[in-house]
């Protein structure tokens, strides 16, 4: 039974520890009767149903929790439960816990009742202005108004509801200052963009529509050969809430907010191109200081946080209440680099009995072109208001984080490579030493996704109450590649193929490379093969004269001059005369799509 708590408590955002025993003591105080002297043994439906419906705490049964779908229908309450089904009836119970449905509700009390603001005030006396309540006390002997508590104004409050968002109806403040042309298309998407909601913030030009269901918002900047885009787009938001105060009490209180997200960053570096020629034909001694010259004036790297906009929308059923959400976008590019991360989500908490379960369910999935570090966040905080009083909030920052490490190999004369970590992004290096036979570059990506969640931040009643916490669910541990994650030209390998090369020792006689063939690179499939073709010869050699090999055959193998690829990476087919005097190469990069 032990190990069905304990999943059961990590699912549910009750258990965050490592330690079984810690997650159990949560369920506990959470409210939930487990016998220890049973933890070790099997247990069967009715020992189940008794834990759910003390975790949902609706008064539910064996019978109902079978209503609800929680458990299966032809389930028998004396039935030993399988390990296969009491991980589904844990999945299952986790998404009703945190799908919680309330019926609209809003109902309060005074402490003591409202004064109007030209009667005589006592000491303790509150009143209703445009500013919010005030309370009256007393200073000296005057009477004089401060900004009033929650608490000296309400004695009770029970609020709930569910909704849709829906943006026409909202209130829009942008960040940033707003700029005239606001109709421009966007080249790289081309998208027309016609909106008076348009304003410059960090150095970025922003923009943004509303309609029914969401926000779009789009982000560019273009300085110094630079090109930063970016377009986030917040839909489907729907929170569900329920607050019950009662006498300097949170009785309980319940907030998650789902909502769909889309999160595009892309850069692009287009300033190295009157270097090329200089970097193609430098030597592998001199190929560093040169990139230290050229990219240490012009500091590729951008790192931004930028406010987009506070959007505030009445609550449908509970007068005075709204809910507020700012929002933001950060991101960091070094490089050539596009992220994608599609998101659906479901963020928020639940307390009881003194305790604090976070709530968490997002789906996702990632397009991405690396070839530099980048960073694609959403910032984004939802509080809750009512009576012009911050209830609850939800403060999460979540994306995706590449981090690309880039090698330089530079090759000798003799052929000996040296490999040697870079601090310049891949992309960089790569179109410098676009080529240059002496320099190759590679990279090694760590990949993961980002989420950090802060509950309750000290603005708000809950925090009053000490419901505040602070999760990083998603860091540098949750890789999202852990196999495949070294890059070559563009494309994932299994390691690193930037080996020794062969030396042609005599330059004499093959310098012209008399060889003739239909083709000197070529990109293959794991599935693919390629027939090198012989055009032409050196006088006095026939075809059969001819050896062909690979360089590495764990990467491509070669036999009378047809190439089989094996694995991903890049390797060179040597063809040669059997007397050694006449040789070609072909180049041949094994990709993995």
């Amino acid at each position: 039974m032990k190990d069905f708590l304990n999943t059961l408590a990590v699912k549910a955002g009750i258990g965050t520890s490592t330690v079984m025993e810690e997650n159990i003591e949560g369920l506990k105080t959470w409210g939930v009767t487990i016998y220890d002297e049973r933890l070790e043994d099997a247990f069967d439906y009715g020992d189940l149903s008794i834990v759910i419906s003390q975790l949902m705490a609706e008064g539910d049964d064996f019978n109902s929790l079978k209503a609800k779908g929680v458990i299966e229908e032809k389930a028998e309450e004396k039935q030993t439960v399988e390990e296969s089904e009491a991980e589904a009836i844990i999945d299952r119970t986790v998404n009703y816990l945190n799908n919680r449905q309330f019926e609209p509700g809003f109902a309060y009390e005074y402490r003591n009742e409202l004064k109007e603001a030209d009667e005589q005030l006592e000491e303790g006396d509150i009143i209703y202005t445009d500013d919010g309540y005030r309370i009256a006390i007393r200073e000296d002997d005057d009477i004089v108004l401060k900004q009033a508590d929650f608490e000296d104004v309400f004695s009770y409050m029970d609020i709930a509801d569910s909704f849709y968002i829906d943006f026409d109806e909202a209130e829009v403040i942008p960040y940033g200052e707003e700029y005239v042309n606001t109709s421009y298309i966007n080249e790289r998407f081309n998208l027309l963009s016609s909106s008076n909601h348009a304003f410059n913030s960090e150095g970025f030009r922003i923009s943004y529509t509303l309609n029914k269901s969401g926000i779009d918002v789009h982000i560019s900047r273009n300085e110094d050969g630079v090109n930063i885009y970016g377009d986030l787009s917040l839909h489907n938001v729907k929170p569900v809430f329920k607050w019950l105060y009662e006498e300097n009490d949170v009785k309980n209180c319940y907030f998650n907010l789902s909502f769909k997200t889309t999160e595009k960053i892309g850069a692009s570096i287009g300033r190295y191109g009157n270097y090329h020629l200089k970097f193609k034909d430098a030597d592998a001694s001199s190929f560093k200081s040169l990139i230290a010259s050229v990219i240490e004036k012009q500091k590729d790297e951008v790192e931004a946080t930028i406010p987009i906009c506070q959007i505030k929308t009445p609550i449908p059923n509970v007068p005075t209440a709204f809910l507020n959400l700012d929002l933001l976008i950060k991101l960091y590019v070094s490089g050539k680099a596009e992220l994608v991360l599609y998101n659906s989500h479901s963020i928020g908490f639940e307390t009881r009995n003194g305790n604090v379960r976070f709530i968490n369910d997002t789906q996702r999935d990632l397009d991405a072109i690396i070839q530099a570090s980048a960073k694609a966040a959403l910032g984004l905080n939802v509080n809750l208001e009512a009576a012009t009083f911050r209830i609850a909030d939800l403060e999460l920052d979540g994306g995706v984080r590449a981090l690309v490490k880039s090698t330089l190999h530079l090759y000798e004369k003799n052929g000996d490579v040296k490999s040697e970590s870079s601090a310049y992004a891949l992309s960089t290096l790569e179109e410098l030493s676009d080529g240059n036979p002496d320099v190759k570059v590679c990279g090694d990506l760590s990949l993961n996704y980002l989420l950090d969640l802060i509950i309750n931040t000290s603005k708000t009643q809950m925090a009053k109450y000490a419901f505040s916490k602070t999760y990083s669910i998603l860091d540098e541990d949750n890789q999202i590649f852990n196999n495949l994650s070294h890059i070559e030209n563009g494309h994932f390998v299994k390691k690193c193929t930037r080996n020794n090369r062969p030396v042609i020792t005599d330059m004499d006689e093959v310098k012209s490379t008399r060889i003739v063939l239909n083709s000197y690179a070529e990109v293959l499939k794991q599935d693919e093969v390629f027939q090198i073709e012989v055009i032409s010869l050196p006088e006095g050699y026939l075809k059969e004269d001819l050896v062909y090999s690979s360089l590495d055959n764990s990467i491509a193998s070669v036999s009378n001059g047809l190439i089989r690829p094996l694995s991903p990476g890049s390797v060179k087919i040597k063809v040669h005369t059997r007397d050694g005097k006449y040789s070609a190469y072909v180049n041949i990069l094994v990709s993995t799509q």
